[in-house]
């Protein structure tokens, strides 16, 4: 039997107000590519980046069920994350079980049965599935976003942290337990969550504790399991204290600066009844590169553009100078043909920030924007953001 693992996809998303809408276009066109051979997708979580997306994004992901799914040629499993509705994500379920798709957004939802041709759900009990595949039986554990608040349950009336992370940890463990009491041994027994492993360094851009969600340790995932497909975390690893093979697929884009270097990769599995999974990961083609540049003064830039260098990538980019950067100098560097996304200046140490002490108080409302604004740009702000800002205060520029 052939899995494919895929989570944190975050449509909808942005990158310092720029669509990453194409992008994430064409990676779903080549992860319904990748799955053409693959039997059951597990979807681990995050699909949207906010519980209230875009329309772009909704059809985005409606349309990529339709085609993974192939009229229940196909098993598709998908959970909610911490970033999702679970009840918006959840609500087209009577129209996806038709596609073989069935998505869970609470913990202890229970799977919608399937009519016609294609794959079957055996049985479905509290976040629990038992299907029917071409190539054979597996049965999926399937646990959305646990946080206290979804688990719709106090897990502990201490204040004290430790109390609280292990009320946490093992509420979750019974959780996996009791889900894993339908594992069978013709097969194939996999857990899909979305959660933070303690062993998993995370990244930058998710927090450990969201919404009463802790951390857990490899060994909550229970007994029987053969694969655990996990999302949350934007890094692509594995779970090094986990009790069989357990992975984060990570982010199929790269979402902020800080994770432009992170491997991407369509984690494809192997696996029979019983039997050690085989993993092979595929790298992701689609997506714009992140790059961060930085130069000596604005000429410098413009001799690097004109030189060919990253034509395709969103660009972070940090002007070394002598003077906090002009009207002038920033407008030279937003006609350049890159999308640079950000601008930020590094002046000389010992730069003695603007409009210390009582002096504010006398100045114009305006005024103090500016300084505000330069001293956490190292630029100065346009005066159509300096106009709105006033305007916002009720006051005329």
């Amino acid at each position: 039997m052939r899995l494919l693992h895929t989570s944190d996809w975050h449509l909808g998303r942005t990158l310092h107000g720029h669509s990453r809408a194409r992008e994430h276009e064409a990676f779903l066109d080549e992860l319904v590519e990748v799955a053409q051979d693959v039997d059951l997708v597990l979807i681990a979580g995050d699909v949207f980046e906010t519980s209230n997306p875009p329309i772009e994004a909704e059809e985005l992901l409606f349309d990529a069920l339709a085609r993974l799914g192939d009229g229940g040629r196909r098993a598709v499993v998908v959970i909610a994350g911490n970033h999702d509705s679970p009840d918006r994500l959840a609500a087209p379920r009577p129209l996806t079980t038709t596609h073989g798709v069935w998505i869970l957004g609470r913990p202890g939802d229970v799977p919608r049965p399937r009519r016609g041709p294609g794959v079957e759900l055996l049985a479905g009990a509290p976040g629990t599935l038992t299907l029917a595949l071409p190539s054979g039986i597996a049965v999926v554990a399937a646990l959305p976003y646990p946080s206290e608040a979804r688990l719709a349950q106090v897990l502990s009336t201490s204040i004290e942290e430790t109390d609280m992370q292990r009320a946490y940890e093992h509420r979750v463990r019974e959780v996996l337990a009791s889900q894993a009491q339908a594992f069978r041994p013709d097969a194939v027994n996999v857990v899909t969550s979305h959660l933070s492993m303690t062993a998993c360094m995370p990244s930058s851009s998710e927090r450990t504790l969201v919404g009463g969600a802790w951390q857990v340790a490899g060994d909550v995932l229970p007994a029987g399991t053969q694969y655990a497909a996990l999302g949350h975390l934007h890094l692509a690893q594995a779970v090094p204290d986990a009790p069989c093979v357990a992975r984060y697929a990570g982010s199929p884009l790269h979402l902020r600066f800080s994770e432009k270097d992170y491997p991407r990769h369509h984690v494809l599995i192997e696996l029979e009844p019983g039997g050690e999974p085989q993993v092979e990961l595929v790298p992701v083609a689609a997506g714009r590169p992140l790059v961060t540049w930085e130069v000596d003064g604005v000429a410098a830039l413009e001799a690097q553009v004109a030189d060919g260098l990253h034509p395709d990538a969103f660009v972070d980019l940090a002007v070394r100078t002598p003077t906090r950067l002009t009207h002038a100098e920033i407008a030279r560097i937003k006609k350049l043909p890159r999308d640079i996304v950000k601008i930020r200046a590094i002046l000389p140490e010992g730069t003695a920030p603007e409009l210390e002490g009582a002096g504010r108080r006398d100045l114009p409302l305006s005024d103090v924007f500016r300084a505000f604004y330069a001293t956490q740009t190292n630029h100065e702000p346009d005066p159509e953001l300096v106009r709105l800002f006033l305007e916002l205060a009720g006051e005329s520029a």
